[in-house]
């Protein structure tokens, strides 16, 4: 597919910014669904945008919805597939649930072990994304089963579940616990490796977000104080945990 982006884009009268706006998306969308177009992979995809603003949403499956009925008329696909209006901005003013959800199946086997992992990180220890991306290597220690967290505003010591060590000790060796030539991946990616661990296991609403208000309500339900567990977060008060209450 990533051949005919060009040529879809020749076609289209964009501005310049637009114009750019479209390749991105799109190459973001072919990337993810490896260059091919099933139910599946638009699952997988649609996933992945779950945690956008409303509007990057809306822009992403246009774009999206435009190349593939593109990609059908010039005889590229032998059907039209088409990206579903996404649900999330209403599943965003949900309420969240009163007691924590059984996660177990973040733990079952799977081929996508990179997308488990960072689901794990952020279900049993309340990581966001951008933290996981600048996960180094030397900050782990597995022996005494700590992990540091280092930031601008200091630093700070998180205890490691010994059930996820298994899954750390797999790690290639790197600078970075997940490591791109001795860089972090950009947070797109994590997020995408996400989306396709929670689709391939049946679960695409399981987000980052989603993981990590799982982790709060089950502090919060074996007793950890807001306070402390604000602390344990990073966060600059408690004020954020109200909404879990």
């Amino acid at each position: 597919m990533e051949e005919y982006i060009s040529t879809f884009l020749a076609g289209k009268d964009l501005a310049k910014n637009s114009r750019l706006a479209y390749f991105y998306d799109l190459q973001q969308f072919v990337e993810l669904c490896q260059n091919q177009v099933s139910k599946a992979k638009l699952a997988i995809y649609q996933a992945a945008i779950q945690d956008c603003k409303p509007s990057v949403q809306k822009r992403k499956q246009s774009a999206v919805n435009q190349f593939l009925f593109f990609l059908y008329e010039e005889g590229h696909l032998d059907r039209f597939y088409k990206l579903k209006s996404s649900q999330s901005s209403k599943q965003n003013h949900q309420p969240l649930p009163q007691k924590p959800d059984d996660l177990s199946l973040l733990w079952q086997e799977t081929s996508y072990q990179t997308g488990q992992l960072i689901a794990l990180l952020i279900a049993s220890l309340g990581l966001i994304p951008s933290e996981i991306a600048h996960l180094r290597q030397e900050h782990l220690n597995l022996e005494f089963q700590m992990l540091t967290l280092v930031k601008d505003r200091g630093r700070r010591i998180v205890s490691l579940p010994k059930e996820i060590l298994p899954y750390l000790e797999e790690q290639p060796v790197g600078t970075y616990l997940f490591d791109k030539k001795g860089q972090p991946y950009s947070r797109q990616w994590f997020f995408n490796r996400l989306s396709e661990f929670v689709a391939s296991i049946g679960h695409r609403e399981w987000t980052a977000q989603y993981l990590r208000d799982q982790y709060i309500l089950a502090q919060l339900a074996n007793g950890k104080s807001p306070d402390d567990l604000a602390k344990q977060l990073g966060l600059k008060s408690r004020m954020s945990l109200e909404k879990y209450r």
